[in-house]
């Protein structure tokens, strides 16, 4: 199904539904399922390494996708006229929305379960500490006002009746929030840094 099929969500439920069905429902599931998966498995695999492969695939994959939007994808949309706005809103909201909210998960319980595997736990250092409590503001963030900018500009392309200055307002407010979480995603490296050597 198409979003020209569709209309304003009234819902959670109905939104995620023409979310999946906008990015394609094999797209849905395997945004899902991948990122929350992997953890897991390098988790019960018992070996540092695959869990750190999986850590830093999630991660890399998470981090990289912060730059593309806070420096190049929003200021892109920003630009762009209404009807190209909404063209290009079509296809990468849905998509952005159902993989990014899985893949942050992923990255955080993996670095835990990472943590626990080298026995940081056992004596957690302040880089440590750092890590969690940044980790714990990046997921605030993403499923806090992040969502709620993404679930807004969904359900403005999704209505017959798009109120472009909401979904302009939107996006600029999600571009200027993507630098905050671009910020705390350099910190949380630093912490990584710091975890190398021992802080």
């Amino acid at each position: 199904m198409s979003l020209a099929d569709a209309h304003r969500p009234t819902n959670r439920r109905e939104r995620y539904s023409l979310m999946a069905d906008a990015a394609s429902r094999p797209f849905a599931a395997g945004a899902v399922a991948v990122p929350l998966v992997l953890p897991v498995v390098g988790y019960l695999s018992g070996d540092v390494r695959v869990m750190f492969a999986v850590h830093l695939f999630l991660g890399a994959f998470w981090f990289g996708t912060a730059v593309l939007g806070a420096v190049v994808l929003g200021p892109v949309m920003g630009s762009l006229s209404e009807g190209a706005n909404v063209e290009f809103a079509k296809g990468f909201v849905p998509r952005m929305n159902l993989l990014m909210e899985p893949v942050s998960v992923g990255v955080v319980g993996s670095g835990i379960g990472l943590a626990a595997m080298m026995g940081l736990w056992a004596s957690p250092s302040p880089s440590l500490w750092a890590a969690l409590a940044i980790a714990t503001a990046l997921l605030v963030l993403g499923f806090g006002p992040l969502h709620s900018f993404t679930a807004g500009m969904f359900d403005e392309i999704a209505a017959q009746d798009t109120d472009h200055e909401r979904l302009a307002e939107l996006n600029k407010k999600y571009g200027m929030l993507s630098l905050v979480e671009l910020v705390l995603m350099i910190a949380i490296v630093g912490t990584m840094v710091g975890l190398r050597w021992g802080v």
